[in-house]
């Protein structure tokens, strides 16, 4: 497929930047793990930390709702299964239109963010909050929230990914979108009192950084074949 040399499209970041993007990754990311730590190592003492901000949210969602049945429809949208749907269907069509450098890029940030959020959930082994009902494999996978960590490494990545491949006039309205989704997706599960504060803050910290890391990766590496494209157009 041919890629616009007009200015059409907006530019994909230098190579250059993936090393800073990297380290900026990292910094998120030793943030986040030094927090699963700290609720690993202390039991429920962050639970009574977060208690007053969680009662709040969930004060929130049922003196409103709408804000309720907001909350309740992002979580039913971020929910795994519906993510990889989602997903599969916009990797299948961007390779179908030959942009396969950026399926590369969506698959690998959010099936490896899967892999390391399920990770973390069984070291870490926490509690959920007292309200609401959860079934036996739920009760000590509160952190990180994985709607959260998917809000971020699958639907903030289509984000990404829409403002390169549609045209720059209305890309900004599209990414808008599948980011608004994934960021939104973190208060939503305080709304409904799935998780603890920390486990949202977690999940944004942990999920950024690996976005960022697999972000710079892909600029390193893959990038590169793209941009060739606009140097030198052809049909793949």
């Amino acid at each position: 497929m041919s890629v616009s040399v007009n200015g059409q499209y907006r530019p994909i970041p230098d190579r250059q930047q993936a090393p800073r993007l990297a380290l900026l990754g990292l910094a998120l990311l030793l943030p986040g793990l030094a927090l699963a730590v700290v609720i690993a190592a202390t039991g429920t003492w962050m639970n009574d930390r977060d208690l007053g901000v969680n009662t709040w949210f969930r004060n929130v969602g049922e003196s409103s709702e709408v804000l309720n049945q907001i909350a309740t429809w992002l979580s039913w949208i971020g929910a795994g299964e519906r993510t990889l749907q989602v997903v599969i269907v916009v990797a299948a069509l961007l390779v179908m239109v030959r942009r396969w450098q950026w399926a590369v890029f969506l698959v690998v940030s959010s099936q490896t963010g899967a892999l390391v959020s399920t990770a973390i959930k069984h070291t870490v082994g926490r509690d959920r909050p007292q309200w609401g009902d959860f079934d036996a494999s739920q009760l000590t996978s509160s952190f990180p929230s994985g709607h959260t960590f998917a809000g971020i490494t699958a639907w903030v990545a289509m984000g990404i990914i829409a403002l390169y491949v549609f045209p720059r006039r209305w890309s900004t309205v599209v990414a808008a979108i599948p980011i608004a989704i994934g960021i939104a997706n973190g208060p939503s599960r305080l709304i409904l009192a799935r998780h603890w504060v920390t486990d949202v803050l977690g999940a944004w910290l942990l999920a950024s950084g690996w976005l960022l890391i697999v972000w710079a990766a892909f600029l390193w590496f893959l990038a590169p074949r793209i941009k060739q494209l606009v140097d030198d157009p052809v049909t793949q």
